[in-house]
């Protein structure tokens, strides 16, 4: 229907090609919470903006979302920049994981997302999850100081549960 040239049957067997692959988990989660990020972006934006309604649903890209948060931003300048830098680089890696042409920088961009996340995080663990990093970021735009003490918390419940148990305790400790 283009009249391009375009071969739709090859374009069939390349999606059907791609949902036969075996889905790399990092990139799922990368991409779901990316947009699970986009919608607390979009829930702060409607508090943040006295007339939020007025922006198009869908028309506002996510680094759209990033400029106006920053510029609204009512706390501390740098705190909004903080917030800016990790949100942009949460993005950027989404496009290395999304995009074919930018596969290689993957390692690049997780690892600028982590340094920038460290800076809003400072108790942050030394390998996050794309999950560590979103749970951080909705903390950290937050207006109650108690979400960093329970992120906290939970990290140190998580390595009481998931802490290998000496052998003397029998059945409880994680198998070898």
């Amino acid at each position: 229907m283009a009249r391009v040239g375009y071969d739709s049957l090859e374009g069939i067997l390349r999606v059907t090609n791609a949902g036969e692959k075996e889905p790399d988990q990092f990139v799922v989660d990368v991409l779901t919470y990316h947009a699970a990020l986009e919608i607390e972006m979009d829930q702060l934006l409607a508090r943040l903006l006295p007339r939020a309604e007025c922006l198009r649903a869908g028309g506002l890209g996510f680094r759209q979302k990033i400029s106006i948060i920053n510029a609204a931003w009512p706390g501390l300048p740098e705190a909004g920049d903080l917030l800016a830098d990790v949100l942009s680089r949460f993005n950027d890696l989404r496009n290395a994981v999304a995009h074919a042409d930018q596969r290689r920088g993957v390692e690049t961009a997780f690892g600028s997302l982590v340094a920038a996340c460290a800076r809003i995080n400072p108790d942050q663990g030394a390998d996050p999850s794309p999950y560590d990093i979103a749970v951080s970021v909705c903390a950290f735009m937050g207006d109650d100081a108690g979400a960093q003490r329970v992120l906290r918390m939970l990290d140190n419940l998580d390595d009481v549960i998931n802490r290998r148990l000496p052998r003397s305790l029998g059945t409880f400790r994680d198998e070898d």
